[in-house]
């Protein structure tokens, strides 16, 4: 357990330097005609879709789940009243 959360750490940590460095190179990177940058942004076009698509799912979900908690309490209400009218 201990070794899988170094790596997941160690794993985050680069990730977040990565992104900081490109952030910050990036600019003059793409100004100099950089291959490097222009594989990282073909890469980021071609995800960016597939990322949106997840994102939109997974946001349908909740909005179902939520909604479908939202109604539970109402129906609930609603049976037992009418349990009670019909006793």
């Amino acid at each position: 357990m201990m070794v899988a959360t170094l790596l997941v750490t160690f794993a985050l940590t680069v990730g977040l330097a990565v992104v900081v460095l490109l952030s910050v190179a990036a600019p003059s990177l793409r100004r100099r005609g950089s291959r490097t940058m222009a594989r990282i942004d073909a890469g980021a076009e071609r995800l960016l879709p597939v990322l949106r698509h997840h994102r939109d799912r997974l946001a349908a979900e909740v909005r179902a789940r939520a909604s479908e908690r939202l109604e539970a309490p109402r129906r609930g209400t609603r049976e037992e009243h009418r349990a009670a009218r019909a006793r």
